[in-house]
Formats: C-alpha cells, sequence, structure tokens
C-alpha cells in the first residue's frame, strides 16, 4: 500500500516550501486600529505604535493639497438667501446654478482613523519597516 509520507519527493518538496516561506514573508497584512490618539494598530498578537509605521500621508487628519476642478455644467438651484434692508430687491431669492468648478483650491482631510478601523500594512523585507497604505472597506 502507498504511503504518502514513505515517498522521499514529498519530503523534498515540503522542505523547499519551509525554505520558501522562511525567506518570502506575505507582502501584505491587515490590522486593525485599536487606538486612534495615539495610534496604536495591532497585527494579530503584535502592536504598532505611530512611530513605527510610515503612513499614506493622504490618511492623516489635515493633510492639505492643492486641486483644480474644471468648470463643468450643472443644474441646481442656491439655496434661500435674504439680502435685508427691507427693499423687494433684496427679499429672500435662489438663482439657478448652471456651472460647477474650482479653479484653484485646497482640500483638508478632516479626520483619519477610528478605533475598530481596518488597515493595509506593507512590511519591508528586511520586515523592520512597516507602511500603512490604506483604510479598508
Amino acid at each position: 500500500m502507498y504511503n504518502e509520507n514513505d515517498n522521499p519527493y514529498n519530503n523534498f518538496l515540503g522542505i523547499m516550501r519551509e525554505q520558501g516561506e522562511m525567506n518570502n514573508p506575505v507582502p501584505f497584512l491587515i490590522g486593525e486600529v485599536k487606538t486612534a490618539n495615539p495610534l496604536t494598530v495591532a497585527i494579530g498578537d503584535i502592536v504598532l505604535e505611530r512611530k513605527d509605521l510610515k503612513i499614506n500621508s493622504f490618511l492623516l487628519k489635515g493633510y492639505q493639497r492643492r486641486w483644480n476642478l474644471a468648470t463643468t455644467t450643472a443644474t441646481g438651484v442656491t439655496g434661500e438667501r435674504s439680502g435685508g434692508g427691507g427693499d423687494a430687491s433684496f427679499a429672500s431669492h435662489s438663482h439657478d446654478q448652471h456651472t460647477l468648478g474650482v479653479p484653484d483650491g485646497t482640500f483638508t482631510t478632516l479626520d483619519d482613523f477610528a478605533a475598530g478601523d481596518e488597515v493595509l500594512i506593507l512590511m519591508s523585507k528586511d520586515q523592520q519597516q512597516y507602511i500603512l497604505v490604506c483604510k479598508l472597506l
């Protein structure tokens, strides 16, 4: 009767797999934010602090970036506003909106992490650096 454990090729393949795993760690990890301030992220039993992480700056509260939203057609109406003064021309009114654009603006992120967020983390080849890439949904 054939026994898989007695096959020398299976033993050799097993050794190759073990060695391959040792020199080729998983390229990405999924962590969970444990605390937002100060930031701590758990990957299994390992807890990383802010000083242990390189973080994609786009994820950080207060991150700013210049942007341009090209003018495009739009359909809408502005909210009711009153100009005051008692004159009929300043009475509460609205305007049709036909175009929308921001020729030169800045956006600012208003939040960053919350306890329970799942995050994608890349690990460097030497397993000494952790890069927080993005939040996962």
